[in-house]
C-alpha cells in the first residue's frame, strides 16, 4: 500500500446550524454535535489507519482547529499514544464566498451552488461575486497537499481537516474523479476523502473514498453506498 491522504471535513460549527455562508478565517466554532463528530472521526481513522504512520495536519480556521485536536485526541487514546500533534498548515481554508460572506439568504445558497458546479467543472470565470475562483483555491491549497504528498512513505498517512466545498473541489481536480459525482456528492461533518498519490502528479491521484461510497478504481465512479 502507497502513503494515503484523507482529506476530513470539520464538524458541525454554529454557522452550520444557522446556514450561513462562513469561509473567512477565524469563522465559527463546533457545537456540541461537531466535537462529537471529530471524536467520532478520530476513532474511525484509528481503525482505518492500524499498524501506519500517521500525521495530523488542519486550515488556519478555528473549526478545523477543533475539530483536528479532537480528532487526534481520541485517535491517540484508540492508538495507546500520549498524544498525537497536529500541525497548522495556512492555504488549506474554504474557499471565499466574497460578497455572500456570512449570508445565509436563499440568493446566497443559490450562487453557492452554481459557484461550486463551475468550481468543479473547471470553469475559470466561476465564483460567488467578490469570492475565489477555483484557480485561486488550487493556488494556494495545491502546493500545500503536494508538500505533504512528497513527505509520505508507503506505511504513512496524512490526516487534513479541511472545508467541504475545499474538500470536494480539490480531491476532484487532484483525481479527475467524474463531476457530475463530485457535484452531487455531500460532504457531510466529520467525513472525509480518501486519495492516494502514489508518486504521481496532481491531478492524476486515486481516489480510493468520497464519505461513505468506495471508489471503483475500474470506472472511476462509486458504485457502492453504505
Amino acid at each position: 500500500m502507497s502513503g494515503r491522504i484523507f482529506l476530513v471535513r470539520h464538524g458541525q460549527t454554529f454557522s452550520n446550524v444557522e446556514r450561513l455562508i462562513d469561509t473567512r478565517p477565524p469563522g465559527a466554532e463546533l457545537t456540541e454535535r461537531g466535537r462529537d463528530q471529530a471524536t467520532e472521526v478520530g476513532r474511525e481513522l484509528a481503525e482505518l489507519t492500524a499498524g501506519r504512520n500517521v500525521r495530523f495536519y488542519c486550515s488556519v480556521a478555528l473549526r478545523a482547529q477543533q475539530t483536528a485536536m479532537l480528532a487526534a485526541a481520541s485517535f491517540a487514546e484508540a492508538t495507546d499514544q500520549f498524544r498525537v500533534p497536529v500541525e497548522v498548515k495556512a492555504g488549506l481554508h474554504e474557499i471565499f464566498a466574497g460578497d455572500f460572506e456570512m449570508d445565509g439568504s436563499e440568493e446566497a445558497h443559490r450562487s453557492y451552488m452554481v459557484a461550486l458546479r463551475g468550481w468543479i467543472d473547471g470553469d475559470a470565470a466561476a465564483c460567488m461575486e467578490g469570492g475565489e475562483t477555483y484557480s485561486d483555491v488550487l493556488a494556494r491549497y495545491q502546493p500545500v497537499v503536494e508538500e505533504i504528498a512528497a513527505e509520505l512513505g508507503d506505511d504513512d498517512d496524512a490526516v487534513i481537516v479541511s472545508h467541504g466545498a475545499a474538500i470536494r473541489v480539490v480531491s476532484r481536480h487532484a483525481t479527475g474523479i467524474d463531476a457530475d459525482f463530485a457535484y452531487t456528492g455531500y460532504m457531510p461533518n466529520g467525513r472525509f476523502t480518501l486519495m492516494e498519490p502514489g508518486g504521481r502528479p496532481f491531478g492524476q491521484w486515486t481516489l480510493k473514498r468520497w464519505a461513505d461510497t468506495d471508489i471503483d478504481e475500474a470506472s472511476g465512479v462509486a458504485p457502492t453506498m453504505y
